[in-house]
């Protein structure tokens, strides 16, 4: 991102999650009465990222939860709790990049009392997403490319009830980490793996006899889940994401309905008041004509010897059709260098084979120049230059 430029990034995503399985521990229970629920869940989320990188996130979800059993059907459909994010990215961080951040789940979602007889029907077949109070959130999450086509993050969250709900019912803490990969294979397309940890602490209610609190029965656990996904970037402004959330372990409290395997598809869009990445110029060094090119005053200009002949300047022409829609402030200078070395030309600075990429700042100064000896370790930025 330009220095003085705002980001704004929207994502509509739709998830489906059957839970048919009821399970105490981690064995398979009896499921005498075919409990099973459907959910069919909807979120908007809108993103925006300040000249200083500090991302503010609000997201609302609106789900739609069938219940079904041998007896009954019954279908709710209602909003979720909203969540407001903070994130901002520690400046004595490169490599690997750290966020940290906070925010709060606001109860916008309508609740049903679960403690006491509102665990029994039928006031237990009412399914809403709303949890009844606010929750804290904090987290970070780390970055790290590992070479110039895969890189690595963890996120580590958690969210702690603020209040307890009208019924006193009290939720207990929760924990999530995710370790995640991305993989760039060119043309738009990435693929990623994502393995999760969600830990969900017991839950307690009042007790009406002995005037205390007592643990509730079926609340809590742990959930180990497995994500691979793929994601395209259609447009510069658009990109899609689906895939495939598969359960591997789960140890819960009680009796609970744990997740089956579900599906996601999510399509994402970008604006910026920063202006367009201009399109490569696209320059051929066997032409009589040729003038070799200069740096851009004012811009990041990157000058790329290709050919295609050449195995690895087609990767890093992947690498740098990938990263061009998220670099408004950088200028791309492609050389078709397929005719060299018949022509005669001599390669930048002595070079003796492709690929070869020259870097210039914005005051027009050379400060990297890539041989290839050295293309296997070029690293390119997972985020705006």
């Amino acid at each position: 991102m330009d220095a003085g430029s705002w980001q704004a990034a929207g994502r509509l995503s739709y998830a489906g999650i059957p839970y048919s399985k009821l399970q105490r521990g981690t064995d398979r229970a009896p499921n005498p009465d075919g409990l099973r629920v459907n959910v069919h869940l909807a979120t908007a989320q809108l993103q925006v990222t300040a000249p200083f990188g500090t991302q503010l996130t609000v997201q609302l979800p609106v789900g739609r939860l069938t219940t079904q059993t041998m007896q009954s059907d019954r279908t709710d459909t209602n909003l979720g709790d909203a969540e407001v994010r903070l994130r901002h990215a520690l400046p004595w961080f490169r490599k690997p990049r750290i966020e940290v951040g906070g925010g709060m789940v606001l109860p916008t979602g309508p609740y049903v009392a679960k403690s006491g007889a509102a665990n029994l029907p039928p006031e237990a077949s009412f399914l809403t997403l709303g949890r009844g109070v606010s929750w804290g959130i904090v987290e970070a999450q780390s970055s790290l490319p590992i070479t110039s086509t895969a890189s690595a993050y963890l996120q580590l969250s958690a969210r702690m009830p603020l209040t307890q709900t009208q019924d006193e019912f009290d939720w207990g803490n929760e924990a999530r980490a995710v370790l995640g990969s991305q993989w760039i294979l060119g043309h738009g397309l990435s693929a990623l793996g994502i393995a999760e940890l969600q830990w969900r602490g017991h839950a307690s209610e009042p007790d009406p006899f002995a005037g205390s609190r007592i643990e509730s029965a079926n609340a809590g656990g742990t959930w180990w889940t497995l994500t691979p996904a793929l994601s395209f970037r259609a447009t510069d402004e658009f990109s899609r994401l689906g895939g495939v959330r598969v359960p591997v372990r789960s140890d819960v409290f009680g009796y609970l309905l744990v997740p089956g395997v579900g599906g996601f598809v999510s399509l994402s869009t970008t604006w910026s008041n920063a202006s367009k990445v201009k399109k490569p110029q696209k320059l051929d060094i066997g032409n009589p004509d040729f003038v070799k090119p200069k740096a851009i005053k004012g811009s990041i200009t990157i000058i790329d010897y290709w050919a295609t002949w050449c195995a690895p300047c087609k990767k890093i022409d992947a690498l740098l059709s990938d990263a061009e829609p998220r670099w408004s402030n950088v200028e791309i200078v492609k050389v078709d260098s397929t005719g060299w070395p018949d022509n005669g030309v001599i390669l930048p600075d002595g070079a003796e084979g492709l690929p070869v990429i020259e870097i210039y700042d914005a005051a027009g100064t050379r400060i990297h120049v890539l041989k290839a000896v050295s293309y296997t370790h070029l690293t390119l930025p997972t985020t705006s230059a």
